[in-house]
């Protein structure tokens, strides 16, 4: 293993073995004296599978006649050579989807090569835990080989490690043949464990993730676990079916930690699928083989979708996450827009000089897919109006007969407000904020939040509970639209 860095790639054209082997003016990675011929074997690490792929890495290898660089022997994320006698230079370059806040891509350290006898053609295990390091030096990674998934009789590695003090991590690798000898199917920040039945092959696993609980103001550490499931067309692991939430660190009153974990369920139940499609978003910018295969709609020829990926690919026009929501959901559809900042390469360190607004739709059954590219956001937050608190304060002060007229329709309303009304009278009701929704211009929504505490018997060991009101405006006013214990995913943060 050497630890020399990958020289970056700023464009696609950059990227590329004739690309490098004409880059006689940088130095090379490294320089190796071959005595006697031996075949070399070089790895820019695991092979991902194109779904994982947001940074691809290519090395090569040259020959050398005196100081000068010689014909490129051979070039790729994985390579293997037989070498005659000589002096010879590896050459590394790699092209990230993503960039640190300083404007750095973060890359590859280093690669892995072997020099061994000629016809070699064993895989080292050891590249299976590359790029995995012991955190904090307290919890050393290990490997096991307990998994067949696609009966093929050779056994998979599956690599636990920690990403944190209370965040597993887990990279699961399939056998490949040599040179690439591992292929990365999945590396996901939970732990990741066969189902005792063994029978599904693929899809008979369990993804446990350490998170914060998601219900706003109750932290701790829930165990959120789901199916795993292979995607064939993809050859990677997707999040399956939610299963359960467990608390992952249990307190003294076991009603409180099942009232944490029903909350957690049903959070989850109502949210299910409805997280960011980040991994879809960062390939289809960054790594335009695999545009194509993520279904880009025959929309996207647009001039601002061919404009904005022209700059990632050919002007060194690097790009960051700035609001990122989930819009309104519409019958069958659920959506999703990414704000881009967008920098250029004369601008100051930290400045970007103009945004773009990816869009991604999801309609019921289908996969994720981006379909626009804009200007300006298509569910925008809207400011929240000085009017709305006294508003829902004199709603609640109505008896519900009165307190319907500025009502929908929507089921469980009557009983949210009675609830809400007695909180309020044994004084266990705080408001918590108003905040603004994604939604389309002309139709604005709000959320108003409350926090209900617990009743004394359980007041010692939970948090409160969130209450959410989703207000909109109607001819006379305002009208009290939903409400939940969920946050709606398009109201969030």
């Amino acid at each position: 293993m050497r630890p020399e860095p990958l020289t970056p790639a700023r464009t696609e054209a950059e990227l590329g073995c004739e690309t490098m082997a004409a880059d006689a003016a940088s130095p090379p990675l490294w320089v190796i004296e071959v005595p006697k011929p031996v075949r070399l074997w070089a790895s820019t690490g695991p092979f991902p599978s194109p779904e994982l792929a947001t940074t691809r890495a290519l090395i090569g290898v040259q020959a050398m006649s005196g100081a000068s660089p010689g014909d490129m022997l051979a070039c790729g994320p994985a390579l293997s050579v037989d070498l005659a006698p000589g002096r010879y230079a590896l050459r590394g370059r790699v092209r990230s989807a993503q960039y640190t806040e300083s404007g750095v891509a973060p890359g590859i350290d280093g690669f892995a090569y072997r020099i061994s006898d000629l016809a070699d053609s064993s895989c080292p295990k050891d590249l299976a835990t590359r790029g995995i390091h012991d955190w904090d030096g307290q919890f050393p990674f290990t490997v096991d080989t307990d998994l067949d998934l696609n009966a093929d009789g050779h056994r998979e590695l599956r690599v636990e490690y920690q990403m944190g003090f209370t965040n597993p991590g887990t990279r699961l690798l399939v056998n490949e043949a040599y040179p690439r000898c591992l292929r990365v199917v999945a590396d996901v920040p939970a732990l990741l464990r066969p189902l005792p039945t063994r029978t599904h092959g693929f899809s008979d696993l369990r993804l446990a993730f350490w998170q914060l609980h998601p219900v706003d103001g109750f932290g701790g550490r829930m165990v959120i676990e789901h199916d795993g499931r292979y995607n064939a067309s993809t050859s990677a692991y997707d999040v399956g079916r939610f299963v359960r939430c467990r608390d992952g660190l249990p307190g003294e009153s076991p009603a409180a930690d099942r009232e944490r974990e029903r909350l957690c369920e049903r959070w989850l139940k109502s949210n299910d699928g409805s997280a960011a499609p980040y991994e879809l978003v960062e390939r289809w910018l960054g790594v335009p083989a695999y545009r194509d295969r993520l279904e880009m709609p025959t929309e996207l020829a647009g001039t601002q979708a061919t404009a904005l990926l022209r700059a990632l690919d050919a002007e060194r026009v690097r790009w960051q996450y700035g609001a990122v929501r989930a819009c309104e959901p519409r019958a069958g559809e659920r959506a999703w827009v990414f704000g881009l900042e967008l920098h250029a390469e004369h601008d100051p360190p930290g400045a970007w000089s103009r945004e773009a607004f990816v869009v991604v739709r999801q309609p019921r059954g289908q996969p994720a897919r981006v379909s626009a590219v804009l200007d300006a956001s298509p569910c925008p937050v809207a400011d929240v109006p000085s009017d709305i608190e006294p508003f829902v304060d004199a709603w609640l002060e109505k008896p519900w007969s009165e307190a319907r007229s500025a009502a929908s329709g929507s089921p469980g309303l009557s009983a949210q407000h009675l609830r809400l009304q007695r909180a309020r009278a044994a004084e266990r009701i705080d408001l918590a904020d108003v905040s603004g929704c994604a939604a389309p211009p002309n139709a604005p929504a709000w959320l108003w939040t409350a926090q209900r505490r617990a009743p004394p018997a359980l007041a010692e060991h939970m948090s409160s509970t969130p209450t959410y009101l989703v207000i909109r405006r109607s001819a006379r006013g305002f009208v009290v639209d939903s409400s939940t214990e969920v946050r709606p995913p398009h109201c969030s943060f």
